[in-house]
């Protein structure tokens, strides 16, 4: 563990808002946003480009609070956090460290994303190097390592999920059969808490809605509920893949779960029951490799495929939810991502090409769609803040749209 000397500061006004993107898939994490305005309308014109900026390449998303907005990407044996006013795109400052490409049957660089807690940035690598930041100037404040600190084992493609902050408490998934899930003090890094013995998924870990007392973990053995307060297992469902890949957010729907990966294994929508999780169905013929679902009323949206040679025959699909009967599906999007904002459907394909969807429960209906990023494997879901659409390509290329309405 290295400490850094922790330095008092005045109160920065970083104030988390409804309009904030402050971690991984938003306030929630359910890559949904209840903001309203955004420009549904774009048969004259296109989205006018704000700002763009290069950024090195990965698959951290985008993260935005207080007007600054957070992203991290690999260059030259190293990773940068880059923190951007979000009105003129101007670097405020970065933070740069030794980390590997670790190109494994993709382009690698950077997956997790940053989190935003107040005054504070939590940051982590796909190597296990933890940071936390001071969000005002960057600067470090401690910092430690889950493989030579905590024990941790690396999962293959790498650390990718957002550190979860709640209760002054840090919360990584680190893989180690001595504490697979570890909850760290804030302000010194010190161990509160560790529990499990599963291997690490690359979901993000997240506080259950009708219950801010409980995780949920997303890992290479399945779904497991722990407590916050000192990580004691609660109840856990089986969902193993090849490989050990969950990467997906389970969509907690009430007191339910649906969950979806790929690699031969497909979705369950498993319900809780007095001492354990139970299937209300499950799916083979519904798989979702990265991108997670999202929820309008009774129906998830969802893109089902893999990457690689069959991308091409991925599908953007609309699932009623208790029955698991699929309504609709398209094609056209590769293996891309999904946010939700209000009743419309951002969906930014692989190949990087935007477009506006109506959560129709019927059938598909496209509203508007454009090209705003370059290469292909473009598997970060894009970001949507005051007004702001964030999109950033697996090559680097961060770029900031302004798509909301205009004032008459």
């Amino acid at each position: 563990m290295n400490f850094l000397p922790f330095v008092s500061v005045l109160l920065f006004p970083f104030v988390l808002l409804g309009l904030d993107w402050p971690t991984y898939g938003g306030l929630n994490r359910d890559h949904s946003s209840n903001e309203t305005g955004l420009r549904l309308n774009w048969e004259e014109e296109e989205p006018e480009v704000l700002w763009s900026i290069k950024v090195g390449a990965g698959y951290s998303s985008v993260v935005v609070s207080g007007g600054f907005a957070l992203c991290q990407g690999n260059e030259n044996g190293k990773n940068t956090l880059y923190c951007l006013d979000t009105d003129s795109g101007k670097v405020q400052w970065t933070h740069q460290y030794p980390c590997k490409k670790s190109a494994d049957y993709f382009q690698g660089g950077s997956r997790s994303t940053p989190t935003i807690a107040g005054e504070h940035v939590f940051l982590l690598s796909h190597e296990g190097d933890l940071y936390a930041l001071e969000f005002k100037t960057g600067n470090v404040l401690w910092s430690t390592n889950l493989v030579k600190d905590l024990n941790g084992v690396r999962p293959q493609w790498g650390y990718s999920s957002a550190p979860l902050v709640a209760e002054d408490k840090v919360i990584v998934q680190t893989g180690s059969e001595e504490g697979s899930l570890v909850a760290l003090d804030s302000l010194d890094g010190s161990v509160v808490w560790r529990t499990g013995n599963y291997g690490a998924g690359y979901s993000s870990p997240f506080l259950r809605k009708s219950s801010k007392r409980e995780i949920v973990s997303f890992n290479q053995f399945g779904l497991v509920l722990n407590g916050l307060s000192d990580g004691e297992e609660f109840k856990k469902y089986q969902h193993t893949t090849r490989y050990g890949i969950n990467a997906t957010q389970p969509l907690e729907v009430g007191d339910s779960f649906l969950i979806s990966s790929a690699y031969g294994k497909g979705t369950a929508f498993i319900e809780e029951r007095k001492s354990s999780f139970g299937a209300k169905w499950e799916s083979d013929a519904i798989s979702c490799q990265m991108a997670s679902l999202v929820k309008k009323d009774q129906y998830a949206f969802g893109i089902h495929g893999q990457a690689g040679a069959r991308a091409r025959h991925a599908t953007l699909f609309c699932l009623e939810i208790e029955s698991g009967k699929k309504i609709w599906e398209k094609k056209g999007f590769g293996v891309g991502s999904i946010i939700l904002v209000q009743d419309t459907l951002v969906v930014l394909s692989d190949e990087g090409t935007l477009t506006l969807v109506a959560t129709n429960p019927r059938f598909y209906q496209e509203l508007a769609n454009f090209q705003v990023l370059p290469g292909k494997n473009n598997w970060t879901p894009p970001t949507y803040s005051s007004g702001r659409m964030h999109c950033r390509s697996s090559g680097g290329t961060w770029v900031c749209l302004s798509m909301k309405k205009s004032i008459p």
